[in-house]
Formats: structure tokens, C-alpha cells, sequence
């Protein structure tokens, strides 16, 4: 009997298997693929207020030894000019992280089996177990074993967008928001960027950021209905479009190499119901967004942190674990919503309108109000605290 059964071992799941193991509870996780492994479709971006997290949580120095450089500069070229900073923080961390999946990804398993997680990679669940109506464990099979049976007190799905465990317990969704653009990115050698920089124009994201071992991920969002041709050459449009969009960049993509095929991405949003019964949801199996603000692995963490927190004082009797979750849920959709409606609004790839280029062109030269932009971003600078009229009008005005 475990306290805590984590379906998923990645972002999500590893990090809150980790916490409740160090808080003390007896927990298995579990994950269908083996370990390490790859995510093909992710951003990797850990942005400042995720990279606290790992600091906490004394993994920080473990991912930036992997050879994952800090990404301290940030460049949001808006074509007529260009905005640059550092995100305005006043935590420990002065820089985000771009670590390929298969790095980060051990390393926050590596770190929960420290902590005393049993961890069971290559096992399938097939059946979640009931007593009534709440869920009591799992039924799955691995390479050599099927028809296993295991129980706990909660059962957590951290197996992403396309949770099985929210579908198996028919988890309401609510706030749906469409797929509205794709991604195509892939990886170059030998390319020089500062930083993370951004390239927003009329229905196209340009983005690039260093990840590990001196590779760069480049990669551009189109509008949906403008996938049809690229799809059929995307070599041939990725770097027509890099030359009008980002001659600079595009010149520079072209004296590089690229060592990794083309990968394709995007999302439709959602947020789901984070508990019922016996079972509780944390990480893109529970709110998931478009990957245009590269939020999922920092949301994932501070869920993390969170579901951690809730189900300790459950799980220890401090309080009911019905009312705890239910704590988690609220406190959960209060700080994802913020930008859940900023990736929603920035997935669409629409031209600022005029009053944001007022604000972006007032930017210049206010070097601090620069760095609370970023910091939106990184999490760091409330959403709604920047984007509060009385503040975009004492930015215009001042400037």
C-alpha cells in the first residue's frame, strides 16, 4: 500500500513524486516509456521563476552542468526596433535554462529515486482500481510482469495533454481554447544568439535559444491555415521565411548546421477538473496551453510545488484531503489563469494593436520597465500587474 501512485515521470510527475518522497510518503511512480528518454515536442524553456524551483529543490547546478548554458539576455525584435533585457526577478535565479528533454528529465528522475520514489519505467497502466466510486490504485503490466496490482491512497496522472488517467476518470474540461498555430523547430550547430530571442510578425513567430552541448533551437510558429505548403518542404519555407522575417538570424541559420530532423508541435488549451476521488491531475494532464509563451515546464513546477504542499497536509492528517485538493484547484487556476489569457491571446498571431505598439514603442529606453516585461514571461512579474492599465499609462506617459 503506497500513499501516492504518480502516473507520468516526467516534468510534472517526477518533481511532485520527489517532494512527497522527501516530505516523507511512500511513493511509486510509474511511466510507459524507458528512462532516459526523449520528448520530441517541447519547448525546453525553464524559465526564471521554474529555475527557483529547481534551485530549491538543489537541482539548478545539476542541469546547468550538463552543459546547458543560463540564458541570461532576452531580445524581442519587433521589426521597426527591438527591446532587450534580463526579466526582472528578486529571487535567486538571474537566468532561465533550455535543457533538452532527456537531460532534465533524468535528472528530476535521478532526484526522486534519491528521495526514496520506487520508480517503475516501462509499465503500462491499463485499469484504474475502484472501491465505489474512488479510485484506490492501478492495474498495469511492464516488460515482464502483467496483471499488476498496486493500491495507494491517491492516485496522481501526470501523463500529460492526452492524460489516460483523466479520460479513465472523465475529468470535466473547461475554458477550451483552439489549436490556432503550429511549430516547426529543429536544432542548428555552430549558431551564435544572445540569449533567448523572439521575432513576432503578422502571423508568424520567429524564436531561437541555446540548449545543451552548443546547439540552438530555432523554430517558427505559422497560422494553422498556412501549414498546407510548408508541410510538403519545410527545409525550402523554414529558411525563406527566416530571410524575410529575421534576415540576421536567417543569415546566421544558413552558415550553421542542422543535426536533427524537423519537429512538429502545438496544442489546443484546456484547464481539467484537478481531483475527485482517490485521484488528482498536476502538470499539462491538467492545464495545458499553447506553447507560444514556452510556460509548460514552469507551470509544471510550481504545480508541482503546490499538489506537493496540498497532498502533505492531507495525506498527514493536518487537514481533510478532500478540502486540501480543493485548496490546490483554486490556487492552481488563480495562478494559471493569467497567462493561460496571455498565451491565448499571443497564439493567434495577430499584429499588435495599436495601443500595445504605443506601449512596446514607449519601452525604449526604459530599460527597468524592459525587464518587468520579460519578467511576465518568466513568471516573475505578475500578468495582471503589468498589463494594468494605470501601468501601460504611466509607461506611455512617461516616456
Amino acid at each position: 500500500m503506497y500513499d501516492v501512485i504518480v502516473v507520468g515521470a516526467r516534468c510534472a510527475g517526477a518533481a511532485t513524486a520527489m517532494l512527497l518522497a522527501r516530505k516523507g510518503h511512500r511513493v511509486l511512480m510509474v511511466d510507459r516509456a524507458g528512462f532516459p528518454s526523449d520528448v520530441a515536442m517541447s519547448t525546453h524553456l525553464v524559465w526564471h521563476a521554474g529555475v527557483e524551483s529547481l534551485s530549491r529543490w538543489g537541482l539548478a547546478q545539476a542541469v546547468e552542468a550538463s552543459n546547458c548554458p543560463p540564458l541570461v539576455d532576452v531580445t524581442l525584435d519587433l521589426g521597426a526596433f527591438a527591446l532587450r533585457g534580463s526579466p526582472a526577478t528578486t529571487g535567486p535565479a538571474r537566468c532561465a535554462l533550455a535543457p533538452r528533454r532527456i537531460v532534465l528529465d533524468q535528472i528530476l528522475v535521478d532526484a526522486a529515486v534519491a528521495a526514496g520514489v520506487e520508480f517503475r519505467p516501462d509499465f503500462s497502466v491499463t485499469e484504474l482500481l475502484r472501491e465505489g466510486d474512488r479510485v484506490t490504485g492501478v492495474k498495469g503490466e511492464g516488460v515482464q510482469s502483467q496483471g499488476v496490482e498496486e493500491r495507494a491512497r491517491i492516485v496522481l496522472g501526470a501523463d500529460g495533454s492526452h492524460s489516460r488517467i483523466a479520460r479513465r476518470v472523465e475529468a470535466a474540461e473547461s475554458h477550451p481554447q483552439p489549436e490556432l498555430q503550429a511549430t516547426y523547430f529543429s536544432y542548428f550547430s555552430g549558431l551564435e544568439v544572445q540569449g533567448i530571442e523572439f521575432f513576432p510578425r503578422p502571423g508568424r513567430m520567429v524564436y531561437a535559444w541555446p540548449t545543451n552541448d552548443g546547439r540552438v533551437l530555432v523554430g517558427i510558429s505559422w497560422r494553422l491555415e498556412d501549414l498546407r505548403e510548408v508541410r510538403h518542404d519545410v527545409d525550402k519555407h523554414f529558411h525563406a521565411e527566416l530571410a524575410a522575417l529575421a534576415p540576421g538570424l536567417g543569415e546566421r541559420v544558413r552558415s550553421a548546421r542542422r543535426d536533427a530532423p524537423w519537429v512538429r508541435g502545438g496544442a489546443a488549451g484546456f484547464f481539467r477538473q484537478a481531483f475527485g476521488p482517490g485521484w488528482a491531475l498536476v502538470g499539462d494532464a491538467g492545464v495545458t496551453m499553447d506553447p507560444i509563451t514556452a510556460a509548460g515546464i514552469t507551470n509544471a513546477f510550481r504545480d508541482a510545488d503546490l499538489l506537493a504542499d496540498k497532498l502533505d497536509a492531507g495525506l498527514s492528517g493536518h487537514q481533510p484531503l478532500e478540502q486540501a485538493l480543493a485548496q490546490f484547484q483554486q490556487e492552481r487556476d488563480q495562478a494559471s489563469m493569467p497567462v493561460y489569457g496571455l498565451t491565448c491571446q499571443m497564439a493567434a498571431l495577430a499584429e499588435a494593436p495599436a495601443e500595445m505598439m504605443k506601449v512596446f514603442e514607449a519601452l525604449q529606453g526604459n530599460q527597468a520597465d524592459i525587464d518587468r516585461y520579460f519578467g511576465v514571461f518568466a513568471q516573475t512579474v505578475p500578468v495582471m500587474e503589468f498589463f494594468d492599465p494605470a501601468n501601460l499609462q504611466r509607461i506611455v506617459s512617461q516616456a
